[in-house]
């Protein structure tokens, strides 16, 4: 009897361990809590999902979508979302077992890691692209697919479903972004950059860092946006810079935090805009908007209380600012600008991003799909079902800062000219080549060379002064003209200016300077007229050591270095001859 006790006891716990093991130990709210913060779990669950040849997503027709978030034990828990709508009503976690016994899948869109998706039209609208948009466009990337689609800002119909479709550079695309540059930038969490990509969805490489991956800069980042000045600023949620908001320059250099981890109580951050005077960051662990100036000082907390899990802050054009709620209570919270809550809406949940159409309708993304609701809290359409939608951004193509000269001038100073320029704006600034031309004898055949070079100041919408000095002209007229340069090469000239050196009224052969000096100095004279001139040095004896110059010179003013490194010290006459014109001076070398 005892030996039979044993064995119902062994029975019994073993039952117990294998039905344990096979129980997910998340619930659903927890499970997509966690993994939206820790986006490497989903890419754990899609890789083990591979190596076990069986599905990362599905769409069922009857509006059933399930995800991989996590592996548990061995085993891929996928997240079941039975309402497209509400996703938190009646979901549940299960293993690929469970999905097996309890559905249907034979008609279903499945998105494996390294197979062709079947069924992949399903859930998807027939595109309706536009000729009439002139670059601007609606961007939301999907995780289901690691894509961007494309859709009509006017409306929300979809353009394209597969406007960028990257799956190696992106593997959890987060928002997509038309940079001042003239790029679209993708923050993607998983790969840990900031993808760039031409207006035609052709992948170019990354951006930031500009090194390459380096988790100590950029680790499972969010959203991302642009400074005024045109530097990128990325939030960041993981390892050496978590909890802040990193910067980088135009060519995506690191350099450094914009906002300082943690400050103002900043933890987790999801996004960032710029508003006119602010900046609002918003936290998925504070469950804030935070408020700092532009310079990334803490200020105050736009939303101090009410969220749980917020992501995209989309700013409207009437001042109103709204707020994508993740977590129960989760919802779409719309505040006026001081930050007082004007009005949610709570009929789609698990919100991700948001937009504000023109006909006062919002467009909304969660875990399920991309849809249209009203004001009054109600669902017009579900656009796409069955994608893992992420952030909403309005792009304009044509949009892009141009180096705006506001100002080209010059100034004669003897036979020296300076040019002075102003930008308003300028985007992609590598710098000004300043180029020259001599106007002979008044006709305007002209023949340019570059005589100087000026840094520009990348992107910036500030303005900026300019100014070089081109020295030791001949008289005569010249022509003026600036060659602005790109980052990638792209050239634009301004317009010419025209000067004019006059020559001199007299000969006149200056002190040289330094007096006394060792080894160099410098001699300058001037001429009214052309001819034949020497410069020739003596010492006291009146030995000539040394000639400078002896040939024909126009009329102007010149001034030449004398290296006196092979004369003894002492003193030296330095003499001018130009025709019937004769100037000497002394000069002291002392070693």
């Amino acid at each position: 009897m005892k030996k039979v006790f044993q064995f119902l006891l062994i029975v019994i716990l073993s039952t117990s361990f294998v039905y344990s093991q096979s129980e997910p130990i998340f619930s659903f709210d927890e499970l997509m809590r966690i993994t939206e913060e820790n986006p490497k779990m989903i890419s754990e669950a899609r890789e083990k999902t591979s190596f076990l040849q069986i599905p990362h997503s599905i769409y069922l027709p009857e509006g059933i979508f399930i995800e991989a978030r996590a592996v548990q034990n061995n085993r891929v828990l996928y997240a079941v979302i039975k309402n497209l709508l509400n996703i938190y009503d009646n979901a549940e976690v299960l293993s690929w077992e469970q999905i097996q016994s309890k559905y249907e899948l034979s008609n279903a869109r499945i998105h494996y890691l390294k197979q062709p998706t079947k069924n992949p039209t399903l859930g998807y609208p027939e595109p309706k692209p536009s000729e009439l948009l002139a670059g601007k466009y609606l961007l939301i990337p999907d995780w289901t697919a690691d894509k961007v689609l494309k859709l009509d800002p006017n409306t929300g119909d979809v353009i394209d479903a597969n406007y960028i479709v990257a799956s190696g550079p992106l593997q959890s695309p987060k928002q997509a972004k038309f940079a001042p540059y003239g790029f679209i930038s993708v923050s993607d969490q998983i790969s840990d950059l900031v993808q760039k990509f031409d207006t035609s969805g052709v992948y170019q490489g990354f951006f930031a860092p500009a090194g390459g991956v380096n988790t100590a800069i950029l680790d499972n980042i969010r959203g991302h946006n642009y400074r005024p000045n045109g530097n990128l600023v990325v939030t960041v949620g993981s390892s050496a810079n978590q909890n802040s908001v990193a910067e980088f320059d135009a060519s995506g250099n690191y350099i450094g935090q914009f906002i300082a981890a943690g400050v103002g109580g900043l933890n987790s951050p999801f996004d960032i805009v710029f508003r006119s005077n602010d900046v609002l960051v918003d936290g998925s662990s504070s469950n804030k908007v935070h408020r700092y100036d532009l310079n990334g000082n803490y200020l105050n907390d736009f939303v101090a209380s009410g969220l749980a899990f917020p992501q995209q802050i989309h700013l409207e054009s009437n001042g109103n600012v709204a707020v994508a709620g993740f977590s129960p209570p989760s919802a779409l919270y719309v505040y006026d600008s001081l930050g007082t809550l004007l009005a949610s809406y709570n009929v789609v949940t698990g919100l991700r991003g948001a937009y504000k159409l023109p006909n006062g309708n919002y467009i909304v993304t969660n875990g399920s799909g991309i849809h249209e609701i009203t004001t009054s809290n109600t669902l017009v359409r579900t656009i796409v079902a069955g994608v893992s939608a992420q952030y909403v951004d309005y792009v304009d193509f044509d949009y892009v800062i141009p180096v705006e000269l506001t100002s080209f001038s010059a100034v004669v100073n003897e036979n020296n000219v300076q040019l002075n320029w102003s930008t308003a704006t300028e985007t992609n600034n590598r710098g000004f080549e300043i180029q020259r031309s001599v106007i002979p004898n008044e006709v305007r055949n002209l023949s340019w060379v570059a005589v100087g070079y000026v840094k520009g100041n990348g992107t910036t919408t500030e303005p900026k002064n300019y100014s070089f000095v081109d020295e030791g002209l001949a008289s005569g007229k010249y022509a003026y003209r600036l060659k602005q340069i790109d980052f990638d090469g792209t050239t634009e000239y301004s317009n010419e200016i025209e000067v004019e050196v006059l020559a001199p009224m007299e000969f006149v052969l200056e002190q040289n300077y330094p007096n006394p000096f060792n080894p160099t100095t410098v001699i300058s004279w001037q001429s009214p007229a052309g001819g034949h001139q020497t410069l020739k040095v003596y010492d006291v004896l009146g030995n000539e050591v040394a000639t400078l110059v002896d040939e024909y010179k126009e009329a102007g003013r010149y001034k030449l270095e004398y290296d006196a490194s092979n004369l003894a010290s002492g003193v030296y006459i330095y003499k001018l001859t130009a025709g019937s014109f004769v100037s000497s001076k002394k000069m002291m070398v002392i070693k």
